[in-house]
């Protein structure tokens, strides 16, 4: 941006004395570079001043989260079993992971998200700037809260990253179960339902799934409360 400035021209012509002729010399023209030769004032316009894009509020909650963060974020299950309805819309401020808010931690960011049980990874594009940030996810489980399943069958398959409160209502389709949980174990090797078994003789129905790539027995059972 350049600063307008005040150009006159300056002209002073001596003529020659009529008793001593002598060479002219005329008196220098002082002028700006490519300025008119008028002898008037003139101001150049400003510049304009560079457009500055409006903030991303969404992005910079985005960017505000760090590898290792937890979060109280959550699939709804509104998306069904083809896509994932995340419970906010932007990453709210990051809560304690030894504390019972936390539903999800953040293993890695802007780059390719492991897959599996328990896993998946929350995008987000500006329209502002055009950047995407990629929030890789891993489920954290709690004993006693509750998740989605659908049921066919004797046959329940559980939305790991779903999350729901444990009381009998309507549950979004395709899902037909709410699911407790009963128990987050280190998993012995070859693990399943069978391992769910809180005491001998326990004949509860369980279903379990092996999350946190195997190292982790997530035990549930149909809700059963009111």
């Amino acid at each position: 941006m350049s600063n307008a400035g005040e150009l006159k021209d300056l002209v002073s012509d001596s003529p020659p004395s009529s008793s001593s002729p002598a060479p002219y010399t005329p008196s220098p023209t002082v002028r700006a570079p490519d300025a008119p030769d008028t002898g008037e004032r003139s101001t150049d316009e400003p510049d304009p001043e560079p457009s500055t894009p409006a903030p991303d509020p969404t992005e910079e909650a985005f960017e505000a989260i760090s590898v290792g963060d937890c979060l109280a974020v959550h699939d709804t299950g509104r998306g069904g079993t083809t896509s994932v309805d995340w419970s906010v819309g932007a990453p709210p401020d990051p809560v304690s992971c030894a504390g019972e808010q936390a539903q999800v931690q953040v293993t890695a960011i802007n780059t390719a998200c492991p897959t599996g049980y328990g896993k998946s990874y929350w995008g987000y594009r500006s329209a502002t700037t055009g950047d995407t940030t990629k929030l890789c996810l891993t489920r954290v489980y709690h004993t006693g809260y509750c998740i989605l399943g659908r049921q066919s069958g004797h046959s329940i398959s559980l939305a790991l990253m779903t999350a729901v409160a444990c009381r009998r209502e309507p549950v979004p389709v395709p899902y037909n179960q709410i699911m407790h949980i009963t128990g987050v174990y280190r998993a012995p090797a070859g693990a399943d339902a069978n391992n769910c078994r809180r005491a001998a003789g326990d004949q509860t129905r369980y279903w379990a799934a092996r999350v946190d790539d195997g190292a982790t027995l997530l035990c549930t059972t149909i809700y059963q409360g009111s």
